[in-house]
C-alpha cells in the first residue's frame, strides 16, 4: 500500500500529477480522501476546484471528503489547509466501491447495499463519512451490522455550526449537508483492526434524566436541564453555548453495563437542551471533563495495539471536543505515532466505529483504524512511554484532576457509609430489618399517629424451631429462617406502607400502615398457608401468628405485648393458626 498526502498549494496540481504515475492500470485501486476546514470561506468552490484537478489528472479514481475542524498533514493536527491524502493499493486483490445517499442518479438503500455487500467476498471494512442526523445514521448502522462480525465499520461526522453547514461530498456530485457517503474496502490480502481511545472522567454526582424525548433532555432532577450547565459551569445561553458546553459532556448511564459519553448541541428558551443523541428518561448523568492521565493513558494502549499490527497507514477520527480540551496541544496523541506511522485522519464532530459487532457513534474520542496490504512486517518500537513527558497541563486540566479525585473518594465514602448503615439496620441473616430497625419504625408510626392511618403489627414465630435444630442442626435451622425472609422480602415487603424485620431468634415482626382489619387479617393468613406451603420442600414446618391494632392514646409497649401475648395463645391453642383481637 503507498500513501501521498499534501496540502492544496500552487504545487497541488503538479503532485497530483507525480502521484497519478503511480496508480495502477486497473479500477478502484486508489481513493482520494478531502478535508477542508468546516470554517472556510467558499468551501464549496474550493471543493469544486480540487476535485476538478484530481478527476482531470487521474481519471476514474473516487474521491470522498467532509468538512472538518483539523485535519492532520505530516502527523501534525492543522486548522486552515484543505488536505488531501491518496491511498493506492498494490495488491491485484484490493480495491474500494464508493456508494452514497444523494447520488445524482439514485438514492442510497440501505437494505439493498446491504443485500449487494453480503454478496462481496473479502469485505474487509465499511467507512462511513456523513453529514445526516444521529436517527439515520442509526438506523443505517444497525442495517450494516448485520454483516459478518469480522467486517469493521469506521468513519466520522462532518463538522459544521449554525454559521458555517457541514458537508459531505463524492467525486463529482455537489456538496451535501444532509448526505453520507460509503466506502467498501475488499481483499483478501487487506488488514483492518479498528480501536477507540477514551479518558474522559465523570465528576460531580449522578443526576436523573426526568423528561427527555430522544435527543431533547427538558429535565434533570425535576430542573430544567440548562440548569447543569448554568448552576455548575456558569455556560450561557448565547452563541458560544455549543463550544463551551462541547467540553463539559454528559456519560449517560443507562443501567449497569452501559455508559456513553454524549455533548449538548444547543439550548431552547424553555431550559431543555438538544443533545448529540438520544438520552433516555429515567437515566443518570454525569458531567464529565477530560482527565490528561486517563487520556494519555488510554492513548497509549490503543497505541500499542496499532504498534502491534504493523500498518502500512493509520486513520485517525479525532474528536472536535477532545481537542478542545487539549487547547492547541492535541499532537501529544498523535505526534509519537506519526513519528512511525503514515497517518491521516481529521477532527469530526463524532466518530463512528463498530465495536462487538454494533455501530456506535462515539463523542470525545479517538477511533483508529490501521491498514495494510499483507502480512504484518517488522514491528515498529514506539515510545509511548514518554508521549506524556514535556508537556505543560493547563491549571484548568489540574483542577479537573482535584475535582475528580475529591469526587471519587467523597463516593467511596458515601458508599462505605451507606454500607455500614445498612448493615447496622439489617439482621445479617436474613437480610430483613433487625430489631432495633423494626422498633424504631413503629415507634414512628407511633409519634405519627395523629396524623397517619391506623397502624398493625403481624407477630409471628416457626413452630417447633428448637426441635430443628436439635433433629436437623442449626444450619438447617438457619436455611429455615432465610426461607422465611426470602418469603417477606420477595412477597410482603414488596407491599405498599409495609415493614417487615426478625424480631430475634425465630420470631418475624410484620408493621403495616393504612389497611383495614380485614385486609389484615387476609394477609396473615396467607403469610401462615404460604410458607407452610414454601417449606414442604425442604424441611416442612409450620408458624403461629398473632396480630392487633393500635389502638388510640396506647403507648408502644401495650401494643407490642398485646401482639406478643397473641402469638403465644395461637401456640398454646395447637399452633399453624392466626390469633387476633381484631373485630
Amino acid at each position: 500500500m503507498k500513501f501521498k498526502q499534501t496540502a492544496f498549494t500552487d504545487t497541488f496540481t503538479e503532485n497530483i500529477k507525480q502521484w497519478a504515475a503511480e496508480i495502477p492500470d486497473r479500477d478502484n485501486s486508489a481513493i482520494f480522501h478531502v478535508y477542508v476546514p468546516y470554517q472556510l470561506d467558499n468551501k464549496c468552490k474550493k471543493v469544486d476546484e480540487i476535485r476538478n484537478i484530481l478527476l482531470c489528472e487521474a481519471v476514474g479514481i473516487p474521491i470522498i471528503g467532509c468538512s472538518a475542524t483539523g485535519e492532520i498533514l505530516d502527523g501534525q493536527m492543522r486548522d486552515d489547509d484543505i488536505v488531501v491524502t491518496l491511498m493506492i493499493f498494490e495488491d491485484p486483490g484490493t480495491q474500494v466501491e464508493v456508494f452514497s445517499t444523494y447520488s445524482n442518479s439514485e438514492e442510497f438503500d440501505a437494505e439493498e447495499v446491504l443485500e449487494y455487500a453480503m454478496g462481496i467476498p473479502h469485505l474487509k471494512g465499511i467507512e462511513i463519512l456523513t453529514a445526516c442526523n444521529y436517527q439515520r445514521l442509526e438506523a443505517v448502522g444497525m442495517v450494516f451490522d448485520r454483516l459478518p462480525k469480522d467486517v469493521d465499520i469506521f468513519g466520522g461526522v462532518a463538522v459544521g455550526d449554525t454559521t458555517n453547514a457541514q458537508i459531505v461530498f463524492v467525486n463529482d456530485h455537489e456538496c451535501s449537508s444532509n448526505g453520507s457517503v460509503f466506502v467498501f474496502y475488499v481483499g483478501p490480502e487487506l488488514h483492518i483492526q479498528t480501536n477507540r481511545m477514551f479518558g474522559w472522567k465523570a465528576i460531580g454526582y449522578p443526576m436523573k434524566v426526568t423528561k427527555s424525548e430522544g435527543a431533547l433532555v427538558y429535565e434533570i432532577d425535576g430542573k430544567p436541564a440548562y440548569d447543569v450547565y448554568n448552576h455548575y459551569l456558569q455556560i450561557k445561553k448565547n452563541e458560544n453555548f455549543f463550544y463551551d458546553a462541547l467540553e463539559f459532556p454528559f456519560e449517560v448511564q443507562v443501567d449497569e453495563n452501559t455508559k456513553y459519553i454524549r455533548h449538548a448541541k444547543s439550548v431552547n428558551p424553555d431550559g431543555s437542551i438538544v443533545m448529540s443523541t438520544n438520552v433516555p428518561q429515567g437515566s443518570y448523568v454525569r458531567l464529565t471533563y477530560g482527565d490528561p492521565r486517563r487520556i494519555i493513558e488510554h492513548t497509549k494502549q490503543s497505541g500499542l495495539l496499532v504498534r502491534d499490527f504493523a500498518p502500512e497507514v493509520v486513520l485517525i477520527i479525532n474528536c472536535m471536543g477532545r481537542k478542545l480540551f487539549w487547547g492547541g496541544k492535541e499532537n501529544i496523541e498523535i505526534a509519537e505515532v506519526s513519528k512511525y506511522m503514515k497517518t491521516t485522519g481529521f477532527s469530526a464532530l463524532g466518530e463512528i466505529m463498530r465495536y462487538r459487532s454494533t455501530t456506535v457513534l462515539n463523542n470525545l474520542s479517538i477511533v483508529a483504524v490501521a491498514m495494510r496490504e499483507g502480512a504484518a512486517k517488522k514491528v515498529i518500537d514506539l515510545d509511548l512511554e514518554n508521549m506524556n513527558q514535556d508537556t505543560s497541563m493547563p491549571i484548568t486540566a489540574r483542577l479537573a484532576i482535584f475535582i475528580n479525585t475529591i469526587t471519587d473518594e467523597l463516593m467511596d465514602k458515601n458508599s462505605q457509609l451507606g454500607e455500614m448503615l445498612y448493615k447496622a439496620s439489617h439482621d445479617a441473616l436474613t437480610g430483613l430489618l433487625n430489631r432495633g430497625a423494626i422498633e424504631r419504625l413503629i415507634y414512628e408510626s407511633y409519634e405519627n399517629s395523629k396524623n397517619t392511618p391506623d397502624w398493625h403489627l403481624i407477630m409471628f414465630d416457626i413452630d417447633n424451631f428448637k426441635q430443628i435444630n436439635d433433629q436437623y442442626g442449626h444450619i438447617e435451622g438457619d436455611k429455615a429462617l432465610k426461607l422465611v425472609s426470602d418469603y417477606l422480602l420477595h412477597n410482603v415487603c414488596s407491599l405498599s406502607n409495609v415493614e417487615a424485620g426478625r424480631w430475634g431468634g425465630e420470631e418475624f415482626m410484620i408493621l403495616l400502615t393504612g389497611y383495614t382489619d380485614l385486609q389484615i387479617y387476609d394477609l396473615a393468613e396467607t403469610i401462615r398457608k404460604q410458607i407452610k406451603q414454601t417449606s414442604e420442600a425442604q424441611i416442612a414446618f409450620t408458624i403461629s401468628v398473632g396480630i392487633t391494632k393500635h389502638l388510640p392514646e396506647e403507648s408502644v409497649p401495650s401494643t407490642l405485648d398485646r401482639v406478643d401475648a397473641l402469638l403465644y395463645d395461637a401456640k398454646n391453642n395447637g399452633k399453624n393458626m392466626v390469633c387476633s383481637d381484631l373485630e
